[in-house]
């Protein structure tokens, strides 16, 4: 590259994408953060001894992380002669938060530059007992008092919070429209937080957390535009196009679980007939498990894990009627992806969240499903892959997205001053 192409090299852009290479592929060498990027050598290392003086990139000598790409796939241990200078993230460079909020659940966490976690607690709360100030508050006390006791985790206050909650939220103002943790809509979080703690303070569904978690791993995704649907209390979706989680315009798309499987159907937790939801969810599966066996009288909007996995063991026990429940869920669930291979063709779509825990009673009907409802000329992909949910991934992700932002606010107010 010449000097003057050199020059022209935006610098900014250049080392958001170096900090985002190494936090995904771990401690690299020089030359593999070029082949990934497309910087010529003398950019890499004018770029990162930038980087290095901020304190956000430090050297060390090993063994590359084997996901990295390019040139020896950052593979050090493999050559030759002297050990790769490797380079990795600071982890105490900066921290962010991450909060989960579930039903009468909520999860903190805190996460390095590195987007490991560090620490994380939780606590049982009757969520849909508060109204918007009350969970205003309660969200404040519980943070200011996690910060407090893991304060020896990072000497530097959080430079931002992001929130996953179950349900549908507006990512563009930070509001709540409806979950299923809370009795009340459209409930404003993001400006409260912000005013309180500083920062950057964002705001996801839980779905497009686990996306961005998945995004973030090169163990779990091949690269190219991919989904994640979530079947639990209801079903969310993650959709990740050109890299980055997709939000619409008005910060709620891919709401997959509200498209419609059929005209006054069921009725949906949203207040409308037909979702896929109604057919799908947790709380669909035991209303239409009641009309077939008798339960226990408890809360059948809220249904618990262990309700559920009773059901999955009577039909796997070989209870058929229930058994034909999780099949139908299957099938309604083929023709929602088959909807969505139709209009975006994503390369990879994985299925993941507690409800998928009948997954092996719903995969046959699911893919009949399908083949019934796709065009056969769209059959060739893409490949679905159930993600076992053994692993919570919403935190991870709210601290990636958390950690994202941060990249480039960092960078922004370093050229403003």
């Amino acid at each position: 590259m010449s000097r003057r192409k050199e020059a022209e090299t935006p610098r900014q852009p250049s080392q958001i994408a170096i900090l985002r290479y190494l936090r995904i592929h771990g401690p690299a060498a020089r030359i593999d953060i070029g082949t990934a990027t497309g910087l010529s050598p003398a950019t890499v290392t004018s770029l990162t001894a930038d980087l290095m003086a901020q304190g956000l990139v430090q050297e060390s000598q090993g063994t590359a992380n084997g996901n990295a790409t390019g040139n020896g796939g950052g593979n050090g241990g493999s050559t030759r002669g002297r050990p790769k200078v490797l380079l990795d993230l600071v982890p105490n460079a900066a921290c962010v938060i991450g909060v989960k909020i579930t039903i009468n659940l909520i999860e903190i966490a805190l996460g390095n530059f590195k987007g490991e976690i560090e620490c994380s607690s939780e606590h049982s709360i009757n969520t849909r007992d508060l109204d918007e100030n009350g969970l205003v508050t309660t969200l404040i006390g519980l943070i200011e008092e996690f910060i407090t006791r893991h304060k020896d985790f990072s000497a530097r206050p959080p430079v931002g919070i992001s929130l996953a909650v179950q349900g549908v939220c507006d990512s563009n103002s930070g509001e709540i429209i409806w979950s299923p943790a809370l009795r009340h809509r459209n409930i404003a979080l993001a400006k409260a937080l912000g005013e309180r703690f500083g920062g950057i303070v964002q705001m996801s569904n839980d779905a497009n957390c686990i996306a961005t978690a998945i995004s973030q791993n090169t163990n779990l995704h091949r690269g190219g535009d991919f989904a994640v649907i979530m079947l639990g209390y209801g079903i969310g979706m993650g959709l990740v196009l050109n890299g980055s989680v997709y939000n619409g315009d008005f910060g709620t798309a891919a709401e997959f679980g509200h498209t419609k499987y059929q005209p006054d159907g069921p009725l949906c937790n949203c207040g409308r007939r037909g979702c896929l939801e109604a057919y799908i969810g947790d709380y669909a599966i035991l209303r239409d498990a009641r009309g077939l066996i008798d339960l226990p009288d408890t809360n059948s909007l809220h249904p618990s894990e262990e309700q559920m996995m009773d059901l999955v063991a009577r039909a796997r026990a070989g209870d058929q009627d229930l058994a034909d429940l999780f099949h139908h869920a299957g099938k309604v669930l083929g023709y929602g992806i088959a909807n969505l291979i139709a209009l975006l063709g994503p390369k990879q779509i994985f299925i993941t969240g507690s409800g998928a825990r009948a997954y092996d009673m719903m995969e046959p009907e699911l893919m009949r499903g399908l083949e019934q409802a796709q065009v056969p000329e769209l059959r060739r992909g893409p490949e679905i892959t159930h993600l076992a949910w053994d692993k919570d991934l919403a935190l991870q992700g709210a601290i990636g997205q958390s950690l994202l932002r941060h990249d480039e606010n960092m960078f922004q107010a370093t050229t403003a001053n």
